[in-house]
């Protein structure tokens, strides 16, 4: 079975007046929780115009996650944010926990977008024990900021495709969680690939037909061992339908 993809794809996600709203019955439910348990914790965050003193101790975070990865591609993130030449201005979402950073986003405001260009949280807290992970209760501020400032969308970036390969797929699993839809970007190569010379767990996006932008279908390629880890991208067909195709 040939499969043709594009190179890359982007994530973007409607802002509403409820942060809650796109999201699932059990991470609203983390959420909730989370935020009920807010002001007996010493969780922070603040939303700060980005700075080069920001950035040392971010930018080493980043690459430290990111090279760690499969297949990473590190970026510059002075030379594509600070030291840009661009009408847009950046931001840094900043998450405290016992007053130190512990991870963060930066974003631009692009006319009624929130675009996201980096974001890096550990899985979970270091002390606290609250159901949202950092991701999770992050996800649920910056919709709230975007919607307070008047924004109506919020890219969450762009990624290479397929995950498995150039980025893993429970990244994808948590774009899907927290409401996002895929479509393809104004730029991108096509590529194709034999899914019966797939030897790795993957999940790849197909080119939509047409002049379609969103991209409606995928291929969860994986083994039969692996199918209880990766199924839940599966659970989302309102946003994108994946077909699992079990692999030797």
């Amino acid at each position: 079975m040939e499969i043709y993809y594009p190179s890359e794809h982007k994530w973007s996600k409607v802002i509403t007046e409820d942060p809650l709203s796109g999201l699932g019955k059990n991470n609203k439910g983390r959420l909730r929780s989370t935020l009920n348990a807010l002001d007996k914790s010493n969780i922070e965050y603040s939303i700060e115009p980005l700075s080069y003193e920001i950035l040392k101790w971010f930018s080493p975070l980043y690459e430290q996650q990111i090279s760690g990865k499969t297949n990473p591609k590190v970026h510059d993130i002075i030379a594509n944010t600070l030291n840009k030449v661009s009408k847009y201005e950046y931001f840094m979402l900043i998450l405290r926990e016992n007053g130190e950073p512990i991870g963060g986003t930066i974003f631009s405001k692009r006319k009624n977008i929130l675009s996201i260009a980096y974001r890096i949280y550990p899985h979970n807290w270091n002390k606290h024990h609250l159901q949202a992970s950092p991701s999770l209760f992050t996800e649920y501020v910056i919709n709230e900021y975007g919607y307070k400032e008047g924004f109506t969308l919020l890219s969450h970036g762009k990624d290479r495709n397929p995950y498995g390969k150039n980025a893993a797929i429970g990244l994808a699993l948590f774009k899907l969680s927290v409401g996002c839809s895929v479509y393809v970007p104004s730029k991108f190569d096509t590529s194709s690939l034999d899914i019966s010379s797939v030897t790795e767990d993957i999940l790849v996006f197909e080119m939509p037909q047409g002049n379609e932008t969103k991209i409606s279908k995928g291929y969860l390629c994986i083994t039969k061992d692996s199918l209880s880890k990766y199924e839940n991208v599966t659970k989302y067909p309102g946003q994108i339908l994946i077909e699992p195709i079990l692999r030797d």
